[in-house]
């Protein structure tokens, strides 16, 4: 006995008007994503005075103060609008009902509370890592490391970006006065040391001058290299006391933008062949807590082709064995 096929349904005929309003005689799909479309509108209504408060715009601003000071009366009135533009979208949706609707809007409810712990885990792990990267550098300044770097790359480099002005520097200090004594030392005197931190260079040191109390004199000197195209990066001066056992204590420190190196090196970085470690040729800072640091920053000139020619020719008296 042959099975008759079923019979295919009735084409659809678009927006007709045999009801009235009209009918949106469309496939399925569509009528699903107008009426999503609608709740999507309606749930956006209901925080629309907690949106225009934060806009700039005039007339959100004149709204905001219009509606804060009638709120029972806009959330009133919203809820007879939402009614009414629920149940007209369901009048012209040939395939909805109000049973159906209610229906799946239970479905959805139930899904929320039975995912709500999944989603409220993931979105509290966002805003923890937005919070961390947006307030990156006051996290790292409260916990007193804003002066280490911990990736030592930057995208301009892959880029290929063209207006980076990079160059070396020489960094010459010549004495520290003024400190206060350690707090992990009772019986012994300061053994002072300078380090520096800046940007992607790695951190350099003087030597530890032993008993050095509340000053010394450094005389010593480290070249760095300097982004004039990155005004955010610092330069850390860090003045440390040696500690007998573990890690070394911070007695005072010195944070110089980019544009204050710069205008540090306008000072002080003419030298000439009579530079000596005197007052005229550095400058004095202020530490942090206490005490002052005296520095001269002095670009360095890079050796010309002809040097280096020399440095890698073959002659005997070129190279001294020692």
């Amino acid at each position: 006995m042959a099975v008759a096929s079923p019979e295919p349904p009735p084409p659809r005929r678009g927006i007709v008007y045999d009801k009235w309003p009209f009918r949106m005689d469309v496939d399925v799909e569509y009528q699903d994503w107008v009426l999503v479309l609608v709740c999507l509108l309606l749930a956006a209504s209901w925080a629309l005075p907690c949106m225009c408060g934060h806009l700039r715009s005039p007339l959100a601003q004149c709204f905001s103060k219009w509606v804060y000071t009638r709120l029972h009366v806009f959330y009133c009135g919203l809820l007879y609008v939402s009614l009414i533009v629920l149940m007209f979208t369901l009048v012209v949706l040939p395939d909805w009902t109000v049973n159906s609707f209610l229906e799946y809007l239970v479905l959805f409810v139930v899904w929320v509370l039975i995912h709500l712990q999944k989603m409220v885990t993931s979105t509290v792990i966002i805003i923890a890592f937005y919070t961390v990267f947006r307030f990156r550098e006051r996290l790292a300044l409260a916990s007193g490391f804003e002066y280490l770097t911990v990736f030592h790359w930057d995208w301009r480099d892959y880029v290929g970006f063209v207006g980076r002005k990079r160059r070396p520097i020489e960094v010459f200090i010549w004495k520290v006065e003024g400190l206060h004594s350690s707090s992990g030392k009772v019986l012994k005197a300061n053994d002072l040391y300078i380090e520096c931190h800046m940007g992607h260079n790695e951190p350099v040191r003087t030597r530890v001058h032993n008993n050095a109390g509340s000053g010394c004199t450094i005389q010593q000197s480290f070249q760095l290299n300097i982004d004039e195209s990155s005004r955010r990066s610092l330069m850390t001066l860090m003045v440390r006391d040696q500690a007998l056992m573990g890690r070394s204590s911070e007695l005072a420190r010195l944070m110089l933008s980019t544009h204050e190196i710069c205008g540090i090196e306008d000072k002080t970085g003419k030298r000439h062949q009579l530079f000596t470690y005197s007052a005229e040729h550095f400058v004095e800072l202020k530490l942090s807590p206490a005490g002052t640091i005296w520095v001269a920053i002095a670009p360095v000139e890079e050796g010309d082709a002809e040097e280096r020619a020399l440095l890698m020719t073959d002659d005997e008296d070129a190279l001294v064995t020692c």
